[in-house]
């Protein structure tokens, strides 16, 4: 494993991936992938506020699917699934909790 950095500047266009070290490319795939992680959840609050506000009405669409089907040209399934993405999700209780519930009633 090449332990020598061979990474440029950040976000700077670099070598190719083959000539980049071992640990810059360990770097790059956690720098990635906390980045994503950043930039979904900007995208669920967006989404969300946009569902909230009722942009699309306001805005000529038919529903928050067309709206972002148009404007972030992705498919309707897609936005769809964002849009089910923000919802607040019911969380199940686990087995434990019914097991406690069931033995105190």
């Amino acid at each position: 494993m090449n332990i020598h950095s061979t990474a440029p500047a950040p976000d700077a266009p670099g070598p190719g991936w083959p000539e980049l070290a071992d640990v810059d490319l360990l770097r790059t795939l956690v720098e990635t992938e906390r980045r994503r992680r950043r930039l979904d959840a900007a995208m669920r609050a967006a989404v969300a506020e946009a569902e909230r506000r009722g942009l699309a009405a306001g805005t000529g669409y038919r529903d928050t699917v067309e709206l972002l089907t148009d404007l972030l040209r992705i498919s309707a399934h897609e936005a769809r699934r964002r849009i089910e993405y923000t919802a607040p999700q019911a969380r199940s209780r686990s087995r434990k909790v019914w097991r406690v519930l069931a033995a105190a009633s």
